[in-house]
């Protein structure tokens, strides 16, 4: 009865982190390479999109729970109307920059001073 337990204990946790990698690609990596493709003319291109939000997705989930709390507030922020970032006196493509920013600053200091 006792190895029931083990290996469903280990079931869940190794379904625990894709589950949580899915759930980042679903939500924060397309829509992050939709917002960016979009500003570019390519939001139709699918191949393209799909593999900008997993290399998204894998960089965020590298990340701490702080950075992937930043990039889901941006991304919030990102998918305001209009009139609402008007309001805030928020750009668009500020937002955009500054997760993009968020995302790829700790990549390429690891990549530089390591």
């Amino acid at each position: 009865m006792q190895t029931d337990r083990r290996v469903s204990g280990r079931n869940n946790s190794v379904m625990k982190p894709l589950i949580f990698g899915a759930v980042v690609f679903l939500t924060l990596g397309v829509s992050i390479a939709n917002e960016t493709l979009a500003r570019f003319g390519l939001e139709d291109n699918y191949v393209m999109l799909f593999s900008l939000a997993l290399l998204l997705a894998v960089l965020l989930l590298s990340r701490n729970i702080l950075m992937l709390g930043l990039v889901l507030g941006g991304v919030i922020l990102m998918n305001m109307p209009d009139a609402t970032l008007l309001t805030y006196r928020l750009d668009r493509d500020v937002l955009v920059a500054a997760v993009c920013a968020i995302i790829l600053a700790p990549s390429v200091y690891n990549i530089v001073f390591r």
